[in-house]
């Protein structure tokens, strides 16, 4: 073992793994993020939590900003799409 990894905590698979399954859910994403940089005792998963919450937030502040300002061109394109379906009686 180096001199560097002495006394370094490695998390573990199914830690990993845990944290990628519950980063894909959304909503409760954010609030674990926020959770894991507030309680994370590894630098590895603080620094993670930190990078995909950046990228969480820069995302939500994007499709918010597509529905406020092209919402209405979505609605017209929906209904547009809508009329040339057929109706089942």
């Amino acid at each position: 073992m180096s001199k560097e990894n002495r006394g370094v905590r490695r998390v573990s698979f199914l830690n990993w793994f845990f944290t990628l399954i519950v980063s894909i859910l959304p909503g409760v994403n954010i609030l674990f993020f926020i959770i894991t940089i507030a309680a994370a005792r590894n630098a590895s998963k603080k620094s993670f939590a930190v990078a995909a919450l950046v990228l969480s937030l820069l995302i939500l502040i994007a499709a918010c900003a597509l529905v406020f300002f092209f919402g209405d061109a979505f609605v017209r394109w929906a209904e547009n799409l809508l009329k040339d379906v057929p109706t089942q009686a």
